[in-house]
Parts: structure tokens; C-alpha cells; sequence
């Protein structure tokens, strides 16, 4: 375990993710002509969910399931919910000599399990890091990352989970400066599996931490083929190939000003789908797909509206071919929407 002034790292930097509500405000012209609006921006989804312990927690969809955690240190157990709003378990991670346990990112694995990065600190204030696998009968299997610190993490169907994050130092309580792999593959079982992304070529303006200064701004999702990290710090479409063992990078247009991504989702299809936010005078929100030409990657608008004060869209992830989103942070309504056919 690493020394107690870790833990003031773990507070500034831990991965946030996404909270739920839900009111539709009313439609308004097309986003700024930066943004081609490219359905109506009014939106019916075709199921709801109220799970009640939602409010200003982090949650994200998959496999059927919600998982529910607290950002940073936890305080409250760790919920899932089937798509009825269905209580599935309830539990806090089991870390043995553990005095303080924090959440940086947690996913549902196929088989209903919830998969979370963790990193927890003892009585003499040293920390480790871990990805761990939870059920209804608490914490299953424990897999130790020091030095990697895990930010995200993804689960594949075949149990294995990706995770991008930073590689720490002992001797500076900080990120090690050498030219170590961001991206890793784990099996709960045997451990580190395979790497890939050079920290020395992810590159985010001065100033700007590899999460962005949005709250989380990098996004890791799964399917049965690829890795994806959406870097909106570093402007990228990042692949990973799992068959060909290959990365791909692709440079993304940034948004418009003051706009930034609050939630993505993959679906089924291979789509990826952000949710976004301008903040300030004429605030909007709205949601958006990425498209890809011989340029690169650009965001299209699938919905724009004006944003009531509480009341951003946020995806928390798709369920097939539908996403899952919430609006706002004062109640527990998730809603479900297939963006091709949602238009009513």
C-alpha cells in the first residue's frame, strides 16, 4: 500500500459517474449551426423506471441491470436494480484491513455482477488499488492493480475487464512520469492479461486533466469486439481491436464552446451516443451521435433543448439498441428510448 498522502489524490481525481432523473423540458430551435440537428428535438421514450435511491448518486446501465454507487468515498452500499426498478442486492465492498474504501467508476458484467474500481486505505493510511467483482453475497473476487490507480472500466462478455487509468509512484504520491500502458486488460482470476495505449502519447492541453474539468470526460465502453475510449481531454476515438490486437486513434472534433459530453453509451448495433450540456446564457442540452468520414470523428445532434436549471440529459448506457437516460439530479426516473425510432 502506498503512503497517506495518496489520499489526498484519490480525492481530487477519482472517476465520477453518472447520476439519474427525469423531466422533459419543452423543444426549441436547432443547436448552434455547429451542431446539425438531425431528428426533431422532441423525444418520447417508451419505458420508465423509478429506482428510488438514485438521487445524487453515480449509476450506470448494462446487462439489464443498474448499478448505483457513490462517487469518492463510500458511504452508502452499492445497489443494483433490474429494469422494473427491482432491488437485486445491496452490499458495501468486503476489503479486508480496509478503513476507507473509495469508488472511482462501476459497470454491470454480463452475468448480472456489478464490476467496480476501487481503491481502499488501511489503518497506517497506505493505499491499493483494485478492480473487484460484487454480487448479492458481497464481494466475490478481488483483483490488486498497484501501481496502476483504474479511472474506468469496462466488463467483456467473457468475464475479463478493461480498465484505463494511470500508473502511480510510491515515492512521489503521484503519477509516475515514465512511459507505462493506460489502457489494460484483467482477468479476475490470473490478474494483468494485456496493455496498450503509451501514456507518453496521450496528450491534453495544459491544464487539462486526462478526465477533462467537466467531471469525467473520458469514457470507456465494451462489446464483443473492440475497447472504446472516447477522450473528449485529448479530442480521440481510441479502438482497440480485440482479435487483431490492434489500436486505432482517431482525431474528434471538439464541440462547440462551452459544451461538454456528461454520459455515453454503446449499443448494440456499434453505435455511440453522448449526452451534453452548454452551461451559462442560453444554456442547452440535448443528446448526440458519433460519426465517423475520412476527417475523423464528429458529434451530429439527435436532440437539442433548452436546459432547465437541474435538468441535463445524462446517459448512463444503452440497453441494446436503446439508450438509458435520466434527466437531472432531483428524482429517480430513468427512461429508456431507441434514438432511430423514438420520434413521435
Amino acid at each position: 500500500m502506498r503512503t497517506q498522502s495518496r489520499l489526498l489524490y484519490l480525492l481530487l481525481t477519482f472517476g465520477l459517474g453518472l447520476s439519474v432523473q427525469g423531466q422533459t423540458p419543452s423543444p426549441v430551435p436547432a443547436a448552434p449551426e455547429e451542431i446539425t440537428t438531425i431528428l426533431p428535438a422532441s423525444l418520447t421514450p417508451e419505458h420508465q423506471a423509478v429506482i428510488t435511491d438514485l438521487n445524487n448518486r453515480s449509476a450506470a446501465w448494462g446487462a439489464g441491470h443498474m448499478v448505483t454507487f457513490s462517487g469518492g468515498e463510500i458511504k452508502q452500499p452499492i445497489t443494483l436494480y433490474d429494469k422494473t426498478g427491482k432491488l437485486e442486492f445491496t452490499s458495501f465492498p468486503d476489503i479486508k484491513d480496509a478503513k476507507k474504501t473509495f469508488a472511482m467508476d462501476a459497470v454491470v458484467a454480463k452475468s448480472g455482477n456489478a464490476i467496480l474500481a476501487l481503491s481502499a486505505v488501511n489503518g497506517d493510511g497506505g493505499v491499493a488499488d483494485m478492480i473487484a467483482e460484487m454480487d448479492a453475497n458481497g464481494t466475490r473476487r478481488i483483483v490488486r492493480t498497484n501501481p496502476f490507480y483504474p479511472y474506468l472500466v469496462c466488463s467483456m462478455d467473457d468475464g475479463t475487464v478493461w480498465s484505463y487509468g494511470i500508473q502511480g509512484n510510491a515515492a512521489r504520491d503521484g503519477e509516475d512520469k515514465t512511459n507505462y500502458p493506460m489502457l489494460r486488460e484483467f482477468s479476475l482470476d490470473k490478474g494483468e492479461l494485456r496493455t496498450a495505449l503509451g501514456r507518453s502519447t496521450v496528450k491534453p492541453p495544459a491544464g487539462v486533466h486526462l478526465l477533462g474539468n467537466h467531471g469525467n470526460e473520458a469514457f470507456l465502453r465494451c462489446d464483443s469486439k473492440r475497447v472504446i475510449l472516447v477522450s473528449i481531454p485529448t479530442n480521440e476515438l481510441i479502438v482497440y481491436d480485440l482479435a487483431q490486437n490492434q489500436l486505432t486513434r482517431t482525431p474528434l472534433k471538439s464541440l462547440p464552446e462551452n459544451f461538454h459530453i456528461n454520459g455515453l453509451a454503446l449499443t448494440d448495433s456499434g453505435d455511440i451516443y453522448a449526452s451534453t450540456l452548454r452551461g451559462g446564457q442560453g444554456a442547452l442540452t440535448g443528446m448526440l451521435h458519433l460519426e465517423q468520414d475520412a476527417q475523423g470523428a464528429h458529434w451530429k445532434s439527435v436532440t437539442m433543448v433548452k436546459a432547465q436549471p437541474g435538468k441535463p440529459f445524462y446517459l448512463l448506457g444503452a440497453d441494446g439498441d436503446h439508450l438509458v437516460y435520466s434527466r437531472g439530479r432531483d428524482n429517480a426516473t430513468s427512461f429508456w428510448l431507441n434514438p432511430k425510432t423514438g420520434v413521435k
